[in-house]
């Protein structure tokens, strides 16, 4: 499968790079684990600083600002948490209060919270972006063979010694076996006289791309039929292999249903896209920048 490659922009960039995001990400939808705390309503008071009334709608607001997500909500969230954000909301509010907001004058400060705006904005924006199922479904069967396919597969086991002789030997006292035995005399066969490192694992190689392998071993996996060993030692720079087709994969699809929720991303990245793109387009710009 291919990477869904999303846009540059860096406006699209910052949906994600918001101060108080990292730290919050996953606190809705599974993120936290718990049950949340019982009675909460927007008015209830949480606490009580110099004689001010905190309540439940002040720390949701808070909550919401650094994460972007207006999702987000104390009665959602598991009652083990809740004191400890009402306790940060607290003290980011007297910090601000008696410290930080001498600073909000400042032209740096107001430029940070333009910023911080735009940031915000763009997730807003991202966020209301609705993408229907047939949409979805539409991009997944126009993208099947750019995105979604999968590599073959093949699951082997393999014998490696020094020798052709050696190998071919390995192969006379498998023939004639199938099935589980066939696997199982492998393995022990493997596990004695191999040299390479698989033979800890009785030979298990797992699933592997063939391009993955030098080109002899993946010409001669290839040719195999799950079940069956190959006839005649196959030679590479690591010595002589007798190999053991156990399974196989053809091409195939990533199932739609996996994918989903990655292409619906993808969409909504796409036509937000276009929003700002059509915003930028809107105005004009003359550089007078000196040349050196």
């Amino acid at each position: 499968m291919k990477k869904i490659v999303f846009g540059s922009m860096i406006a699209v960039a910052s949906l994600f790079a918001f101060p108080g995001m990292q730290g919050m990400m996953g606190m809705h939808g599974g993120g936290m684990i718990g049950k949340p705390l019982k009675g909460l309503k927007n008015n209830t008071v949480l606490a009580i600083v110099d004689g001010k009334k905190i309540t439940v709608e002040d720390v949701n607001n808070y909550l919401q600002g650094i994460t972007g997500d207006n999702r987000i909500k104390l009665q959602e969230l598991p009652a083990q948490h809740v004191k400890k954000f009402v306790s940060d909301y607290i003290q980011t509010l007297e910090l601000y209060n008696k410290k930080a907001k001498s600073i909000t004058n400042t032209p740096q400060y107001k430029a940070a919270a333009m910023k911080l705006a735009v940031d915000m904005w763009v997730k807003h924006e991202y966020n209301s972006i609705k993408i229907s199922d047939k949409q979805a479904r539409a991009f997944y069967e126009k993208n099947k063979d750019i995105y979604f396919r999968t590599t073959p597969q093949i699951k082997a086991r393999h014998i490696l010694v020094k020798s052709k002789a050696e190998a071919e030997k390995l192969i006379n006292e498998l023939k004639g076996l199938h099935g589980k035995a066939l696997e199982e005399k492998f393995a022990e066969l493997a596990k004695k006289y191999s040299i390479g490192p698989s033979k800890i694992n009785g030979g298990e190689l797992g699933w592997f791309n063939p391009k993955q392998m030098v080109p002899a071993f993946a010409q001669a996996a290839e040719k195999l039929k799950p079940g069956e060993i190959t006839l005649k030692p196959v030679h590479t720079r690591f010595g002589w292999h007798v190999i053991l087709v156990e399974g196989k994969k053809n091409n195939n699809y990533l199932p739609y249903e996996q994918v989903k929720p990655q292409i619906i991303a993808y969409l909504k990245q796409l036509k937000l896209k276009e929003e700002l793109q059509k915003l930028q387009n809107s105005y004009k710009v003359k550089y007078t920048i000196p040349q050196n």
